[in-house]
């Protein structure tokens, strides 16, 4: 298949109107792809300190308004499903540290192996057969109910958390075990302290300890965790949005590489590595000041 996105967007077999060679030539200079290798790079890095992204080939729209405009739809499952899963998953890793070496403590441990090491693929669809099939109560596809009237109003609301259920869902499954085993790891360190033989002889509680004693001392590696995970889940919305045909940033990285759309590829990229780099400054930041807070 050509590389060229116009060559692609006229050639048969599309569901795109075809273009005339003056059109593709046209569209090259307006996009100042006609131009030297060098002399578009360098246009290119003046637009990026300037904010300007280019302009979508495809979609024919501001690459930087495309992009926001469908962020907004990935943070919102990513937001979700983070706290979700890093509750529980705290919760299931430290019940399963203080019961260690018991029964419960193994059925937990692998039963989380076995769900870490099921693709997210595999995860996606089985979760949207099951509601196809079995359960028919949740909308398995998009972003909002189509002809749907836009307004802020609570049936509206609802509708967008309708949809983004099974999305969030399935990326609750998938960063569930890594935060259990960080919990579980984090937590066993801290029971096996002499400060907890003591609590413990002073005859306080079980969920009091952890709470009180034991989470507070584990906090760093579980934040770390938190804040990288933020990266990897960018990773699994490109699958899982896909599979569920969800209007994120997922899917637009799907359609501009189908669509050969080079300049919205590029500001695609450009924006999640300086978002991924500035999680990464933050959670440092936040070790730095964890461990003066430690030594104070």
């Amino acid at each position: 298949m050509k590389a060229d996105p116009f060559v692609f967007l006229s050639s048969d077999g599309t569901e795109v109107a075809s273009y005339t060679e003056e059109e593709i030539l046209k569209y090259k200079q307006y996009y100042g792809l006609d131009m030297p290798l060098w002399r578009q790079y360098l246009n290119y890095l003046f637009g990026i300190f300037t904010g300007n992204l280019g302009y979508s080939i495809y979609f024919k729209e501001k690459v930087i308004t495309l992009i926001f405009s469908r962020l907004v739809w990935t943070a919102g499952i990513i937001i979700f499903s983070l706290c979700i899963s890093s509750v529980f998953g705290l919760f299931l890793g430290s019940f399963s540290a203080w019961n260690c070496q018991r029964k419960i403590d193994t059925i937990l441990y692998q039963g989380m192996v076995i769900i870490s090491e099921i693709p997210s693929f595999l995860t996606a669809n089985m979760i949207l057969m099951f509601f196809i099939i079995k359960w028919r109560i949740l909308p398995t596809a998009g972003g909002i109910t189509p002809f749907i009237k836009i307004e802020f109003s609570w049936s509206f609301i609802l509708d967008i958390i309708k949809h983004a259920i099974l999305p969030s869902l399935t990326l609750t499954f998938l960063r569930l075990p890594d935060f259990y085993f960080v919990s579980r790891s984090a937590m066993l360190q801290q029971i096996q302290k002499k400060y907890v033989e003591t609590a413990q002889a002073k005859s306080l509680g079980d969920i009091y300890i952890l709470m009180k004693h034991c989470l507070p001392n584990a906090i760093n590696p579980i934040m770390t965790r938190f804040l990288l995970s933020i990266q990897t889940m960018f990773n699994a919305t490109l699958i899982v949005e896909n599979v569920f045909k969800y209007p994120g940033i997922g899917k637009l990285i799907r359609d501009a590489v189908f669509y050969r759309d080079y300049l919205l590829l590029q500001g695609i990229f450009l924006v999640i590595t300086i978002f991924i780099l500035s999680i990464s400054l933050l959670g440092e930041n936040f070790y730095q000041t964890i461990e003066k807070r430690k030594e104070l």
